[in-house]
């Protein structure tokens, strides 16, 4: 059920005084056999509570108008790319991002799940595999080869990679876990709740690039 289902309310301010609002979902690390589905099954799966025979009965804030218990109704969908590593190679998927809007302020909200990066196409399960190749040690061209993307790009998720574990950890601990250590240990079962509190404390999901956000109150 939803209720079981962490939440947290992402508040975008965009140019023109114009919003855009994101309902970041936390709970596709909590399933048993989540590593055994791709990454475009791990979406679907995330996504079945916002089906529309589950949607009049969805008991969620509206994070603009404060709204306790708005009807939300599908308002529409726009497709993305999602790139994951399967298989040994690249994978790009074409998935659809819902939109739901509150009764009470006709407001729209996308649902994101936590394997989607906010403003990147590559999935989070993604980007921690091109890491984990760079921290044991394979060659940088290799690395490219494999996962066909830019030097560049490896060391700006590195250094992305760097600032944000330490947030994760703290600075103190962040000294006694090596990176290749720290990245052993994600995703596992307790993942989903690691990467909530993340995003709570500091305002933007793990490895999301720089945007202004504001973290609005789901109770």
């Amino acid at each position: 059920m939803l209720g079981r289902l962490t939440l947290f309310l992402l508040l975008i301010r965009l140019e023109k005084h114009t919003h855009k609002i994101m309902i970041r979902l936390f709970s596709i690390f909590c399933k048993l056999n989540f590593n055994k589905l791709s990454i475009k099954e791990l979406f679907l799966e995330s996504m079945k509570e916002f089906s529309s025979e589950k949607l009049p009965f969805i008991k969620l804030p509206c994070p603009f108008c404060g709204a306790k218990k708005p009807n939300w109704t599908y308002h529409d969908s726009y497709p993305r790319y999602l790139v994951a590593f399967e298989n040994n190679a690249p994978a790009n998927h074409i998935i659809d991002i819902t939109r739901i809007i509150c009764s009470s302020c006709e407001h729209t909200h996308a649902i994101l799940p936590e394997i989607i990066i906010p403003y990147s196409s590559y999935s989070l399960t993604f980007i921690l595999s091109v890491l984990r190749d760079y921290y044991l040690k394979t060659k940088i061209t290799d690395i490219c080869e494999k996962y066909q993307i830019s030097v560049s790009m490896i060391y700006a998720w590195k250094l992305l990679f760097i600032q944000h574990k330490k947030l994760w950890l703290g600075i103190l601990e962040d000294i006694y876990h090596s990176s290749l250590a720290f990245l052993a240990t994600i995703p596992k079962f307790n993942t989903s709740n690691d990467l909530r509190w993340f995003f709570e404390q500091n305002g933007l999901s793990f490895l999301q690039g720089v945007s202004k956000t504001a973290l609005s109150n789901s109770s």
